[in-house]
């Protein structure tokens, strides 16, 4: 009786943390543009090889990615723009310590014309120019920003 009620608290614990994490782990918005596109923004974990940083201090490293997919009417991806950047914290202030933005078509109608990031303070910011079969181009910008504890939006 006591091993299957440790095993039932073990597996509802197991599944909590493991839900918990997910959630936490995917932050997505969806919103329209003026022109008929939609921009889902999604923010991503990213393993990190800087956490050495904590073992030493008391500051901590997180790196999240910041994903903007410009999507047609129907939900179908035509192309994004993305920025992974690299925070450190200490529960009083926080700074961008690197980035790297990213941008990729899905869309043979839609060709990546320039990208490019830069960072200041405790954010970062991508920019990308895609232009639509040579007719227009649009360019959004992606930010993402730490808080002085370690929140990523």
């Amino acid at each position: 009786m006591k091993k299957t009620l440790m095993r039932t608290i073990t597996i509802i614990s197991f599944l909590l943390i493991l839900f918990s994490n997910t959630s936490i782990a995917n932050a997505t918005t969806l919103e329209k543009t003026d022109n008929d596109y939609y921009v889902e923004t999604i923010i991503t974990n990213v393993d990190s090889d800087l956490n050495f940083i904590a073992l030493h201090s008391n500051s901590h490293t997180i790196t999240k990615t910041k994903t903007a997919n410009i999507k047609n009417a129907n939900g179908t991806i035509l192309w994004s723009v993305s920025i992974t950047a690299t925070f450190i914290y200490d529960g009083s202030t926080s700074r961008c310590i690197s980035c790297s933005p990213n941008a990729t078509s899905y869309s043979s109608e839609w060709k990546i014309q320039s990208v490019s990031s830069n960072k200041s303070g405790n954010s970062a910011t991508a920019s990308a120019t895609a232009n639509y079969a040579s007719l227009k181009n649009y360019t959004p910008n992606v930010t993402i920003s730490c808080s002085k504890n370690g929140t990523v939006s």
